[in-house]
């Protein structure tokens, strides 16, 4: 698949790129040598596969789950905090 350099000016020009002559030769080669690697990968044969099979067999959820706790010591918690305030972790302001 090949993509006309008359295109790449067209659509260069519409999201104002600006590009040279030699940019946009450049990125229809690009360009045209992505749409030949999709249309190989578009060739694989994946009948069969099923398409939410995992990347890595055997793998599980490493992710311990969510318990709520109870803490009674605030100093506890709040002795690596960088800054505290009434017992409350304190961070810039953002807005």
């Amino acid at each position: 698949m090949k993509i006309s350099k008359e295109k790449i000016q067209s659509l260069s020009n519409q999201i104002y790129l600006g590009l040279t002559e030699e940019e946009t030769q450049k990125l229809c080669e690009d360009i045209g040598q992505i749409a030949e690697e999709m249309q190989t990968i578009n060739k694989i044969d994946v009948e069969g596969i099923n398409p939410d099979i995992a990347v890595l067999e055997g793998q599980h959820n490493a992710f311990r789950k969510d318990e709520v706790v109870e803490y009674t010591d605030k100093e506890a918690l709040l002795q690596n905090a960088k800054e505290t305030e009434d017992d409350m972790f304190k961070i810039p302001r953002i807005v």
